[in-house]
């Protein structure tokens, strides 16, 4: 085979030749379709099978087993917050898990949003929050499983009205059925051991994109020889591939980008996938895959104390930085966290139960990214957890928690960017000293209520 020189020009001139095709074009024409952007049709396949497997009985006896088991933890003992949630946590779970399953299908792959810790009204029907551990509301996750081996190309089209701030693709050979397969740096509590995870990756600052909002990725085991293309990914030579990306939104009005998978050499014949398959897989793992994430947060950073807070660690291929702190407050008190953004073009800030789910991110402001909070003079945010309105700008609703997990981001980051600074100052403090903090940004009502009116439409673009 000819190795082609691998330039811009080659790129756009594969675009336009995968556009004649007729595939990018599709993607295109879905803006404009009254079925949602990201409401494909392997979308809505794999839901229609996850809400017909949560009627199933052995599913719901099994739940039953589970819940018991969660409610009896060292977790669900120790903090009435979590045996609270047993419920809502066991239920994000089963989701989650079973849209693990579904990406399993390697004959027939296709990407699948199945990370979603907010639940989700679309297509004449209710979803409940999709949740694994930890889920950033800021972002879109996606997967697609594919064949170790095998040639394919991603085809991705940004959305004609906005475009996500970062788009970020890896190559996972993990099982997310069996998250011990997922144990990153981070899990295992700061260690500089190698990531399992990220085989390779990509980011949008490194596509080519035509001026139609085109790209193409291509992936195979070989380092690119023949692809006419620098968007190049490295695959494993042999067994199950999982692609991961991750759309970044800055701003909640922005759309996460149009894709597609196919394989491009010759496709092995395989046995059907669907319902069948699928309710074996989810009555085999379930057990197991609730029993680690429920365990997490005990190792996450590894274990974090009440009131405590990580230092910021760069992510595995250095695309972000992320922190994690453990709030522990009585009904009267407030956290304050100060952060600058170190030049990031993307900060978030989330909380989440002491399971490591977020509450509804529409109803309780529950995270602000860099878009919805208010810097004070000298360009650093300081952020007040509290269960009740302090009154203070960049308010973090607790959704009624007293207990709970928060995650700080930083993304889209100067090449050279450093952890320290980006975390000034944690305290827990009396709420009704919140008021007498000079220089702290506020709100009147009426701007509260604005700000928390505008929550539901915003994150409901995803869905339109």
């Amino acid at each position: 085979m000819t190795t082609s020189p691998i330039t811009r020009r080659s790129v756009l001139a594969a675009l336009g030749a995968t556009s004649a095709a007729g595939l990018a074009p599709n993607l295109a024409r879905a803006a404009q379709a009254t079925r949602p952007w990201l409401a494909t049709p392997a979308q809505l396949q794999a839901e229609a099978i996850l809400r017909q497997l949560l009627q199933d009985p052995a599913l719901k006896a099994l739940q039953a087993t589970i819940r018991a088991k969660l409610a009896a933890s060292p977790r669900a003992q120790a903090l009435p917050d979590a045996a609270r949630l047993v419920d809502y946590a066991l239920a994000q779970w089963t989701n989650s898990l079973i849209f693990g399953e579904l990406d399993k299908d390697l004959a027939r792959p296709a990407f699948l949003w199945g990370t979603d810790d907010t639940p989700r009204e679309w297509n004449g029907y209710k979803l409940g929050g999709v949740g694994t551990s930890g889920d950033n509301p800021d972002a879109i996750y996606r997967t697609a499983a594919i064949e170790g081996g095998g040639r394919y190309e991603i085809l991705g089209q940004y959305h004609p009205d906005s475009r996500p701030l970062q788009v970020l693709i890896e190559i996972h050979t993990s099982d997310k059925a069996r998250p011990s397969t997922m144990m990153t740096p981070t899990a295992r509590g700061g260690t500089k051991a190698p990531d399992p995870q990220a085989q390779s990756q990509i980011n949008q600052d490194a596509f080519v994109v035509d001026a139609q909002g085109r790209f193409r990725i291509t992936l195979a085991s070989d380092a690119g020889a023949g692809w006419a293309s620098p968007n190049h990914l490295v695959i494993p030579a042999s067994g199950p591939v999982a692609i991961g990306v991750r759309d970044i939104l800055s701003d909640w009005k922005q759309r996460a980008a149009g894709l597609t998978v196919r394989r491009l050499d010759p496709v092995p014949e395989a046995p059907a996938f669907g319902l069948g398959q699928v309710r074996e897989l989810a009555l085999r793992d379930l057990d197991g895959y609730v029993d680690f994430w429920s365990k997490f947060p005990d190792i996450w950073f590894g274990g974090l104390g009440p009131n405590k807070h990580s230092a910021p660690q760069q992510r595995p291929g250095g695309w972000g930085f992320v922190a994690g702190l453990n709030f522990h407050l009585a009904p009267d008190e407030a956290m304050l966290v100060t952060t600058t953004t170190g030049g990031a073009r993307y900060t978030g800030f989330q909380l989440n139960d002491p399971w490591m789910i977020a509450p509804d991110a529409r109803l309780h402001q529950v995270s602000l990214n860099g878009s919805q909070v208010t810097p004070k003079a000298d360009g650093s945010v300081t952020y007040v957890i509290a269960p009740k309105d302090p009154g203070a700008a960049n308010w973090l609703d607790t959704a009624g928690l007293l207990d709970g997990i928060g995650i700080l981001r930083w993304q889209a980051i100067p090449a050279d960017l450093k952890g320290d600074g980006l975390i000034r100052e944690v305290k827990v403090i009396k709420a009704g000293e919140v008021a007498a903090i000079a220089g702290l940004p506020r709100l009147t009502p009426a701007q509260r209520r604005r700000q928390l009116a505008a929550r539901k439409p915003d994150y409901e673009t995803r869905v339109r």
